[in-house]
């Protein structure tokens, strides 16, 4: 029996012990938000807390981006897989959607200008605090920009 030449594709397990690293700590960091929710008086989830301090980990380099980003892209690109239970929850309860239209409209409405609105204040002031970080630091090694 002749054997089979081998393939040139890279071993699967480095890959799916990184995926398993990333998903850990991103759970670590849900576990702690919820956690912190549950034991404070804060009005906060517990998801967005743990997005806060995974962001704050990322920042100060307790946690490498690195060590994240690969569960990230493959949970990202997957994303549309986490809309279908609330649509499956929608369809349910379609009767409530038809007499409660208008204030589910207004509010998605309301909700996404908002967002719209406090993206684009947010992208502006990162945008000037990066430009003035850039100047500071040229005028501190006294190069132009």
């Amino acid at each position: 029996m002749a054997r089979m030449p081998p393939t040139s594709r890279p071993d699967p397990f480095p890959v799916i012990g990184r995926l398993i690293r990333g998903l850990a700590i991103l759970l670590l960091f849900l576990a702690a938000g919820e956690w912190i929710a549950s034991r404070g008086e804060l009005r906060i989830p517990g998801n967005v807390l743990g997005m806060m301090l995974l962001a704050a980990a990322l920042l100060t380099g307790l946690v490498k981006l690195a060590w994240v980003e690969e569960t990230a892209d493959a949970l990202l690109s997957r994303l549309g897989l986490f809309f279908v239970p609330p649509g499956v929850g929608v369809i349910l309860y379609v009767d409530l959607v038809k007499r409660e239209w208008l204030p589910l409209a207004l509010g998605l409405v309301v909700s996404t200008v908002l967002v719209i609105l406090l993206t684009a204040a947010s992208a502006r002031l990162l945008m000037r605090f990066r430009d003035h970080a850039k100047e500071h630091l040229h005028q501190s090694t006294g190069e132009e920009c």
